[in-house]
């Protein structure tokens, strides 16, 4: 407690001295708020909590086999012959009997090799060339020729004993002969073959193709110079 001293006068007395309030015991213990004083700096707010990530469900995975070598019939060989859909059928030895099994009647034989066609393509060519003369039908050609040359030289031989029935009668030529053949096989169903022969005086070629059809020979393209 603190007074004031207040000097005394001169005429009289000293007054009383003024008591000074005080704060009492229970304002003593009430905490004020404190300020901040000079220099000094203002705490950071807190963050705001995180929510929890979400988890997503487990995913079933396909079990995996155990690592080691793998056993059984037909691991490591070669794989020949795989079936995919269908009847399945037995074990085929080969195509035709296959074809037979699905078939069923005898699969077709291979055709078999045809003989060298030398002999032919000159019996050919020589009768061609009595064909245009007019003095050989070409019915004779039917069987050793394809169809298409059939029809050309039945065409030409008609034009040209009509040609020979309005000009005046000629002797009988003598045959054509072959003097020279090449022939070069192609492949089992083909060749081509060049002829050299003597006609009447005068010296012609004929070039040839040869085509296999139904197992026989036959001249697909005959060209005569």
């Amino acid at each position: 407690m603190t007074t004031l001293d207040t000097p005394p006068d001169a005429g009289g007395p000293a007054p009383a001295a003024t008591p000074v309030p005080t704060l009492s015991a229970t304002a003593r213990a009430t905490p004020t708020a404190s300020r901040p004083t000079g220099g000094a700096t203002t705490p950071a707010p807190r963050p705001a909590p995180r929510p929890a990530p979400r988890t997503a469900a487990p995913v079933q995975r396909p079990a995996v086999p155990p690592s080691g070598p793998v056993t059984g019939p037909g691991i490591g060989r070669r794989l020949r012959r795989m079936r995919i859909g269908g009847t399945p059928y037995p074990e085929l030895q080969n195509a035709a009997a296959a074809l037979e099994a699905l078939s069923g009647r005898p699969a077709p034989e291979p055709d078999p090799e045809l003989p060298d066609p030398t002999a032919q393509v000159c019996r050919v060519v020589r009768a061609a060339v009595e064909v245009l003369r007019g003095e050989r039908p070409a019915a004779q050609l039917a069987r050793w020729v394809t169809p298409q040359v059939y029809d050309q030289l039945l065409e030409r031989g008609r034009l040209m004993r009509e040609a020979r029935q309005v000009r005046a009668p000629r002797p009988k030529a003598h045959p054509a002969a072959v003097r020279r053949v090449r022939m070069v096989r192609l492949g089992a169903t083909s060749a081509e073959a060049t002829v050299i022969l003597h006609d009447e005086g005068r010296v012609r070629a004929a070039a040839v193709r040869l085509e296999a059809r139904r197992g026989v020979w036959r001249v697909a393209v005959l060209e005569i110079g």
